[in-house]
């Protein structure tokens, strides 16, 4: 699939997706020092060298100074480096810093006409996931891909269809408004009503300095002030954000692209680089580096499109599993119908992503995210903990690979089931049907009199065609003779003339 790099470039969102209306913002570019309950690891494609105490001292140097180059070539050359929890950590702890640095020095910036997706940090961090799991570190990232996705077959799913499959209905993916900040604004303006009368200061004075300070609030601060506010009004906030964050960020991680870093509140955001000046108070950083080559390159493939699809509407099925509703997530929504719009290339009457495909891409979306998060529940779950807890990069990391080995959680040997066409509707299979062998007639008996009689009439039925193809001979060989004749005639003129 192809389309034109200015548009990509100005409008796909290449590194970070701005999820607008509730804030939350998906990035894209999409504890202690005991040793690992277990390290399994492949066996390596060349002769390991062996690991010193001074290639180990290298090592965690190289992590200390933020080196992450220097370290993926160390870990390559030592696949036997022993990865206890402090480096495991200082691994991930360096990825955060390095791409967060970037962003700090603008090397990551995305230009209005020219954006440089696969940046020498983000390179370097996807070598070291891929390393990571090449060396049996990592078990479930990359886990799922075109060929083992939960849902595979068509890519057609109706309302009906991802509710039979899913338990969850369109409804519920859905996100609804929230009517927490107007309930709020009304009781704060109910007490300004309130103070004036007390205190005889003027209401309109009142009202204006509260605007003032909102608008304060948003230019300088991100909204910080507000996002408390909001959230001492409504304690369930947070874990709603936290769980649709964890969407997010399992999804991706099961996909194969490698997550940078997160943030949870809009003061986290205010420290964080790749989110402080995108206005947002959550978001999950992750990076798909098939997809920003594609990009690049301008032709971007259906895998990489259905990639995207389910790691945006992974928050919303998050949410809608854990609550029975989503709220969050609006800003998903657009920015997968923007992204989507975008493969149109110049403006069509009858563009391949109009309003119809891209809902029913949103749906495929978030059915497999569903599915994925239900697979993984227990990947999930510690995950959720982890992200409660204030964890590092290298925890989250930790939490998901630590439940899968207890849980035995492995990637899928083939997908959960299968969405098949049919002519009037879709069908739901968990197998595919095998196809019917074709049923032979059993051959009757014959008795020496009846096989005489099948053989005189076969033997008729040769020399007739023996003597079709005697007949067909004859004419090719008059029609050569003739083809002679003439071409001798033609010589003959050209000699006269």
């Amino acid at each position: 699939m192809t389309t034109n790099s200015r548009n990509m470039n100005r409008s796909i969102l290449v590194i970070m997706t701005m999820l607008c209306s509730d804030k939350f913002a998906l990035a894209f570019v999409a504890p202690s020092s005991s040793r690992m309950t277990k390290n399994v690891r492949t066996q390596p494609q060349h002769q390991p060298l062996y690991v010193t105490v001074e290639d180990e001292q290298k090592f965690d140097n190289s992590l200390e100074e933020n080196e992450l180059k220097r370290a993926v070539q160390i870990i390559k050359s030592y696949p036997d480096l022993e990865l206890t929890r402090d480096r495991w950590n200082g691994i991930f702890d360096t990825i955060e810093e390095v791409t967060a640095e970037a962003e700090r020095k603008n090397i990551n910036t995305r230009m209005e006409d020219e954006m440089q997706l696969l940046s020498i940090s983000r390179r370097d961090m996807s070598d070291m996931y891929t390393t990571l799991k090449e060396q049996g570190h990592l078990k479930l990232f990359g886990a799922l891909n075109k060929d083992n996705m939960p849902a595979n077959g068509s890519h057609t799913v109706q309302p009906q269809m991802l509710e039979k499959i899913s338990s969850t209905s369109v409804d519920q993916l859905t996100p609804k408004a929230s009517n927490t900040m107007m309930f709020a604004g009304i009781g704060f303006a109910t007490l300004e009503a309130v103070v004036s009368g007390v205190s005889g200061i003027d209401l309109n004075f009142l009202f204006f300095s509260t605007l003032m300070a909102a608008l304060a609030d948003r230019v300088f601060l991100n909204g910080a002030i507000s996002e408390t506010a909001m959230k001492i009004v409504s304690p369930k906030t947070q874990p709603k954000i936290t769980r649709h964050e964890a969407g997010h960020f399992l999804c991706a991680y099961l996909l194969g692209c490698p997550v940078e870093g997160y943030v949870l509140s809009a003061w986290a955001a205010l420290e964080d680089p790749r989110f402080g000046s995108r206005a947002v108070s959550a978001g999950t950083s992750f990076f798909d580096p098939v997809l920003s080559a594609q990009i690049q390159s301008t032709k971007i493939t259906r895998s990489s499109i259905d990639r995207y699809s389910v790691i945006v509407m992974a928050g919303i099925a998050a949410e809608a599993i854990n609550y029975g509703q989503a709220d969050g997530g609006a800003g998903d929504e657009g920015a997968l119908i923007q992204f989507l719009s975008n493969m149109n290339g110049p403006p069509s009457a009858n563009p391949a992503w109009n309003d119809v495909t891209i809902r029913n891409q949103a749906r495929w979306g978030a059915l497999q995210a569903v599915l994925m998060l239900k697979e993984y529940q227990e990947c999930y779950d510690a995950l959720v903990d982890a992200l409660e807890r204030g964890g590092s990069l290298g925890d989250c990391i930790y939490a998901i690979e630590n439940a899968a080995r207890e849980h035995g959680k492995l990637p899928l040997e083939k997908p959960l089931g299968y969405i098949l066409e049919r002519e009037a509707d879709e069908e739901w299979v968990t197998d595919l049907p095998q196809p019917e062998a074709q049923k032979l007639e059993p051959v009757k008996p014959m008795n020496s009199e009846e096989s005489m009689e099948t053989l005189k009439e076969l033997k008729e039925l040769a020399k007739n065609r023996v003597k079709e193809i005697e007949d067909k001979l004859k004419r090719a060989e008059e029609i050569e003779e003739k083809m002679k004749r003439v071409k001798e005639i033609e010589d003959r003129l050209e000699k006269l003339q």
